[in-house]
């Protein structure tokens, strides 16, 4: 099933409102370890986490959206014109790319380098703090595309070749009391994805 996994959520949060009507969502944004910690610390029921991640300590639903990997690069940049980057293109392109180490890992060995190879300009918590970094050809950055279906107009997303692809999931800490409204959130994720 190919769907939209926001447009999903919106669905099923709705659904749940409309019969739990005095149940109230708090939607909070971060990068996965951001996400992670508040997991941790009981400060939040469920993520929605983008792989690479470690899921050791939680429970999983896997989302039926893939991501597709690529780059952010200015409109101006030679590379703008390009239907896909290739690994060859990478030869001089200073790289904005996301601070968590899996992620940083996983293009390394897409490009089948050492991590400390990567020619990275800066690091990233949120896309849109680099914004004008890239307009400005400060660099390029490594994004899914998912993330940039708001961007500025004065910017492009030209997915990888080969593509890289990672999956969505909810996550809830393992073994960790919920309350019934949570429990009946995760059974409806559970009737919409798992097949």
């Amino acid at each position: 099933m190919e769907a939209d996994n926001s447009n999903i959520l919106a669905l099923l949060l709705e659904k749940l409102i409309r019969d739990y009507p005095n149940v109230q969502f708090h939607i909070h944004s971060g990068t996965s370890d951001d996400i992670t910690e508040r997991l941790e610390r009981g400060l939040l029921d469920l993520a929605i986490l983008l792989d690479p991640v470690d899921t050791d300590k939680y429970e999983t639903i896997l989302l039926p959206r893939k991501e597709k990997w690529g780059l952010l690069i200015s409109e101006n940049s030679v590379l703008a014109k390009k239907d896909a980057i290739t690994k060859e293109d990478f030869a001089n392109v200073p790289l904005l790319i996301s601070k968590r180490p899996e992620i940083q890992q996983m293009f390394a060995d897409w490009l089948g380098i050492k991590k400390e190879q990567l020619l990275i300009t800066g690091t990233y918590n949120l896309i849109f703090n680099v914004f004008a970094l890239i307009e400005n050809q400060v660099g390029a950055a490594l994004v899914i595309e998912g993330a940039v279906s708001h961007h500025s107009k004065r910017v492009t997303f030209v997915p990888l070749d080969p593509m890289i692809e990672t999956n969505c999931m909810l996550v809830w800490k393992k073994n960790r009391i919920l309350s019934p409204v949570v429990n009946e959130l995760i059974h409806r994720f559970k009737e919409a994805f798992e097949q």
